[in-house]
């Protein structure tokens, strides 16, 4: 009679729907300032590709020197861009981050020259050559060309004043930068591609914490999607570029966003990236002694 008396009282047991968690939050952190190297990510933002795989992301611009990944280790920020190289140093110093995908499929960065000036590396033989001093890409070129007493490494001012002036002048250069400021001066270039001389890191690299966070992959998908909608069309990315940036102006971001499309798609196709190309660069570093010796890419980057 009991059992019946519950029976008949009990009231039915509603289940209670889940909270919708909302879209994932992704503070992504540029190593320089909004320029069209990293046009991309902003089609993603703009045209709804991170939004409909789910995720609310924030693209916060960078500057010389910007920490991104030592930001990306302590949490600041859930996405961070980098080159390869740069990756596997902070790595071996015990920074927990791992590459995921590459806007650039070939190093951006080289040197420039007049067009009356050396039109490949072996031309350089004597005078100097304005560049980071200490910096990876210099001790590598001195290196593979045998330049040390020969070719005098001067600092590298950051401008294209002198290059512009100095017919001889030779300077450090990113294809997304110096080339195309030199032509708004009315000055034709030789840029000679790092690659070329065998420095070839993967360029403006999203990495994230390691172990890698659960949307990762979600992420870079979405990353793919808005790099391939910018290819087709920069107009929208562009766009919020100039927004943010004012010394980008339409032309020169047009000839930016020419001149870097080979070295987004490289030989291999956008986003890819082989186990190859990063144990190339990780024994590169080791030649350097930049790495310690027996130093691998191993767990370095996500395979896809």
């Amino acid at each position: 009679m009991f059992a019946l008396f519950l029976a008949c009282t009990t009231e039915p047991v509603v289940p209670v729907a889940e909270e919708d968690p909302g879209p994932i939050e992704v503070r992504l952190a540029l190593n320089w300032f909004p320029e069209p190297e990293f046009g991309g990510f902003y089609e993603g933002t703009l045209g709804g590709h991170y939004e409909a795989a789910g995720f609310q992301v924030e693209v916060i611009p960078g500057g010389p020197g910007a920490p991104t990944l030592e930001q990306l280790s302590t949490g600041k920020v859930e996405a961070a861009l980098t080159a390869a190289d740069d990756l596997l140093l902070k790595r071996s110093r015990g920074l927990k981050v791992v590459g995921a995908w590459p806007a650039f499929q070939l190093a951006p960065n080289g040197l420039m020259a007049h067009t009356s000036g050396p039109a490949s590396f072996d031309d350089i033989k004597t005078g100097q050559v304005a560049i980071e001093l200490g910096s990876p890409l210099q001790a590598f070129l001195w290196g593979r060309y045998g330049w040390e007493g020969k070719v005098a490494a001067v600092p590298y001012s950051g401008a294209i004043g002198q290059f512009v002036s100095d017919p001889t002048f030779v300077q450090q250069a990113y294809i997304t930068s110096e080339p195309c400021l030199a032509k708004a001066k009315g000055v034709e270039v030789n840029f000679l591609r790092a690659a070329d001389a065998g420095w070839n890191p993967y360029g403006s690299l999203v990495a994230f914490a390691d172990p890698p966070p659960p949307w990762a992959d979600a992420f870079i998908a979405a990353t793919e999607a808005a790099w391939t909608a910018y290819m087709d069309d920069p107009t929208r990315g562009n766009g919020e570029i100039s927004r943010l940036n004012d010394q980008m102006e339409p032309e020169l971001m047009g000839c930016i966003t020419e001149k870097q499309a080979p070295f987004v798609t490289g030989e291999d196709g956008l986003g890819v990236m082989t186990k190859a190309r990063w144990d190339a660069m990780a024994a590169t570093l080791v030649s350097l002694e930049l790495l310690p010796e027996g130093s691998t890419a191993d767990g370095a980057w996500l395979p896809r």
